[in-house]
């Protein structure tokens, strides 16, 4: 290496060093602010469901069906949509009692990175279950109407319901993990920034 090389590298070497620190307050709000979306959404995703729940309850108790697969398949699905309001309030209720990022940002940052690591096991593992569940549930349900509705139309019926769980499974839902893995990503990305500037300092 030429001494002019040399010269070169430990300029760039210095103006890195030399580099302004990060605006405190602008992460902190970049933060906030992908914490409130995620909360956002979770609430959201709450009362859709909710809503989803008191529509099958309502069907469940007003009308008469000839077979019992009709009861138990609504059951099941109701089953799915009182997990789904569950776990959605639980990772609600952790992220309004996360108050470690002042305190203890090191810890906080571990809460973000395992918070992460559950939400995809949710969406994973858990996943395959819930549609296991909720497809087993659908398909008691179609009995009663197997023996009402034409041929034509059932055959429609449970095509289109086949297809959305296709495209939900193999697509939605990646979009889906996709978008919340980059929100947790950047979450992090701001904690970090923030904790190495503050060992920086120390």
């Amino acid at each position: 290496m030429s001494m002019k090389d040399f010269d070169s590298l430990v300029g760039i070497w210095n103006e890195q060093k030399t580099s302004p620190n990060i605006n405190y307050k602008e992460v902190i709000n970049h933060y906030k602010t992908n914490r409130s979306k995620l909360s956002f959404k979770f609430l959201l995703e709450i009362l859709a469901m909710l809503i989803a729940f008191s529509v099958v309850s309502y069907i469940f108790f007003t009308i008469e069906f000839e077979f019992w697969t009709s009861y138990v398949g609504l059951i099941l699905v109701n089953i799915c949509c009182i997990y789904f309001i569950a776990m959605q309030i639980i990772n609600l209720k952790n992220i309004a009692n996360s108050n470690t990022l002042f305190d203890k940002p090191q810890d906080h940052i571990q809460f973000i990175k395992e918070f992460k690591k559950s939400r995809y096991i949710q969406h994973t593992r858990n996943y395959k279950v819930y549609t296991f569940v909720l497809g087993l549930g659908l398909s008691l349900y179609f009995v009663e109407f197997f023996y009402r509705l034409n041929l034509a139309v059932m055959i429609t019926v449970v095509a289109a319901t086949i297809a959305w769980f296709v495209i939900c499974y193999l697509y939605l839902m990646k979009i889906y993990i996709k978008k919340e893995e980059k929100r947790f990503n950047d979450m992090l990305t701001d904690l970090e920034r923030l904790n190495e500037q503050f060992s920086d300092e120390v």
